[in-house]
């Protein structure tokens, strides 16, 4: 009897153990909201001016592939999320008849660094910008140029 409760004893002990070492070696994860505005005083914008992005997205875009999208134009609507540090957090295609050009926009928005957050009250938010590219894809040019934004 003595034996079996020293037994019972010990694996309690070991139980209890495990349990508190792996609840103190778990990192607790704290999640917060913060509000996202799609209305704002200021708008977010691109340091230089959005000339500058859509140069460097001409520049991306001037090797894709042609595909159904030759001598097509194609307008994308795109929705980027900038923070209120000035960064890409989020980049979703709102519009686009061809993926084909899609991932090397996408990887051009997320490397451009310069952004300036949106404001409310003079102060920097998380806000959402609307940007819309309109590819076009001469018969006589294998380039892609961008109209407007």
């Amino acid at each position: 009897m003595k034996t079996k409760l020293l037994y019972l004893t010990f694996g309690f002990f070991i139980a209890f153990n495990g349990n508190a070492q792996d609840s103190l070696s778990k990192k607790r994860t704290i999640i917060r909201e913060i509000p996202v505005y799609r209305e704002v005083d200021v708008m977010a914008s691109y340091r230089g001016g959005y000339e500058v992005l859509l140069k460097r997205i001409e520049a991306a875009t001037k090797n894709c592939k042609t595909g159904s999208f030759k001598g097509k134009e194609a307008t994308i609507v795109i929705d980027v999320l900038i923070t209120d540090k000035g960064k890409v957090a989020k980049i979703e295609f709102v519009k686009s008849p061809t993926s084909l050009c899609n991932d090397a926009i996408k990887s051009t928005i997320e490397n451009a660094t310069q952004w300036i957050p949106g404001r409310i009250d003079n102060k920097p938010v998380n806000s959402y910008l609307q940007l819309t590219v309109n590819l076009s894809n001469a018969h006589n040019s294998n380039s892609n140029a961008i109209n407007r934004l």
